[in-house]
């Protein structure tokens, strides 16, 4: 079973032949790099929450909101826009 070092290790390397390096070669980017970015990009998107955080393991979608709760879109916009189309489709 790889361990985090392992993932480190090749996400170095993986930076490196990518050219994603720093001004001193150090990688701009690590495995939990990937872990944000997908967590970012499936809540903006508008993927419930809750499935986010079963997907990266948290114990509580707590731990998901406390950290990546900002960036779920406003309940408010998507609502109106819901409600608006249904009365509209409606009509």
């Amino acid at each position: 079973m790889p361990t985090a070092n392992t993932y480190a290790h090749h996400s170095k390397k993986a930076c490196v032949a990518a050219g994603l390096v720093d001004a001193e070669g150090k990688p701009k980017y690590h495995p939990h790099s990937l872990r944000h970015f997908f967590a970012s990009t499936a809540l903006a998107a508008g993927v419930p929450i809750h499935e986010v955080s079963r997907w990266l393991g948290h114990r509580s979608v707590k731990t998901t909101v406390d950290i990546y709760g900002h960036l779920v879109p406003e309940p408010w916009g998507r609502c109106r826009d819901i409600v608006q189309s249904a009365l509209t489709s409606a009509v």
